[in-house]
């Protein structure tokens, strides 16, 4: 096959590079992020997934296509994602890629998971509807490209994947709460003031620790959401006696959607004292090991694994898990369950659709018996007495 002809080298006017478009979009995502720390999380996570796109089309795309370095866009046709899943499928992930949904988790071998594979070929969609968008990809038929991708995976769309809750979730809190922590007599007690300052330092991550677990049952924030937040949300609430019973908090979450969540009196009382432990003016409310920085997401993971495992909770229990928690608690009451609608403004989710394929795939068979039970009547109870007056009319 003759070698096609190359792009000439990108500038401000003429059709950019394949290569070049990535680098774009990524930087169009991290722009578009703004201050939203998900949306930061979100941008950071399909950059690291182009990287693999960009790995997928030097490696596998291009040789197929008969295309060489620089790639021009017009390299890329309506196979493009239907090849870019069976490459997933059959390719085995570079040594120390990190999970997008878990930053600490090992490397995934010997195959990609699905739901990793699931989230490369967003991705990739997201960066050819921009592309499109844009006008830089004028020949490419993305609705063909989709059509293909749902084709050759069997028509059928991967369910999302339910991760299933340790019930005794709650033993990681009750672990923080019942770590001994280190005394004043113990800090004064110090060889040196190197020893003091290390056994201070101690003492205060563990009560750091213990209020982020409290703030995560209570809340289900996300991650991103819970490392942001800032002392003066609270600051009122901490000066009132006694503690309120709740607090309200407005946090920025997904898309810079606000949302309000409630803090308990036991999560303040675990956060005042952490405060005053920690003796400082910075405004950020979880401090990191870094002076002045929040703590970090993985910082954060690290502290759930930790506790999970040191109370004999399910291997796989991150952060997330106190999401999922709380929202199936709010679902599974039987009695007075919550609605959808409400779930989903806590959750700070954009549709309620979201809400429940994630959260609620299966409404309880018993609490849908009972509301048939006191909804259904007989037929002669639907019937009107004779000569009274339907306000609605006759029926049609």
């Amino acid at each position: 096959m003759p070698e096609p002809a190359q792009s000439p080298p990108s500038s401000p006017l003429a059709v950019p590079l394949l290569f070049d478009l990535i680098d774009r979009f990524c930087e169009h995502l991290r722009q578009s992020a703004g201050a939203s720390p998900s949306a930061a999380n979100t941008a950071q996570a399909y950059t690291n997934a182009m990287t693999i796109f960009k790995r997928f089309l030097q490696r596998s795309y291009s040789r197929k296509r008969g295309f060489k370095a620089p790639y021009p866009v017009m390299m890329l046709d309506s196979d493009i994602l239907l090849a870019y899943y069976d490459w997933l499928t059959k390719t085995s992930p570079p040594k120390k890629t990190p999970s997008p949904t878990d930053p600490d988790a090992p490397p995934e071998a010997p195959h990609y998971a699905p739901s990793t594979i699931q989230h490369y070929l967003a991705a990739a969609k997201r960066f050819l509807s921009w592309g499109v968008a844009q006008g830089h990809l004028p020949h490419l038929d993305l609705g063909k490209a989709t059509v293909r991708l749902k084709d050759g995976r069997g028509g059928a769309k991967r369910a999302y994947s339910h991760r299933k809750i340790d019930p005794n979730l709650a033993a990681i809190v009750l672990y923080y709460d019942d770590l001994p922590l280190p005394t004043d007599e113990e800090i004064a007690a110090a060889s040196n003031n190197l020893a003091a300052w290390q056994v201070w330092r101690r003492r205060v991550a563990i009560l750091r620790n213990r209020a982020i677990v409290h703030v995560l049952y209570d809340t289900g924030l996300r991650v991103s959401e819970l490392t942001s937040l800032t002392r003066d949300e609270i600051d009122r609430a901490l000066k009132e006696t006694p503690l309120p019973e709740d607090v309200a908090i407005e946090v920025v979450g997904k898309g810079g959607r606000r949302r309000t969540v409630w803090i308990t009196r036991d999560s303040l009382e675990r956060i005042r004292d952490y405060l005053d432990a920690r003796k400082d003016s910075s405004n950020i409310l979880f401090i990191g090991s870094k002076k002045g920085t929040p703590i970090t997401r993985q910082m954060v993971w690290k502290i759930v694994k930790e506790g999970a495992k040191a109370a004999g909770v399910g291997d796989f229990t991150g952060p997330h898990a106190f999401r999922h928690w709380l929202a199936r608690q709010l679902f599974n009451d039987e009695e007075d369950p919550v609605p959808i609608e409400d779930v989903q403004a806590l959750l700070g989710h954009a549709s309620p659709t979201t809400t429940r394929i994630i959260y609620a795939p299966h409404t309880s068979k018993s609490r849908l018996h009972r509301a048939l039970k006191r909804a259904r009547k007989r037929p002669e109870e639907t019937l009107s007495p004779p000569n009274s007056t339907d306000p609605e009319g006759p029926a049609l």
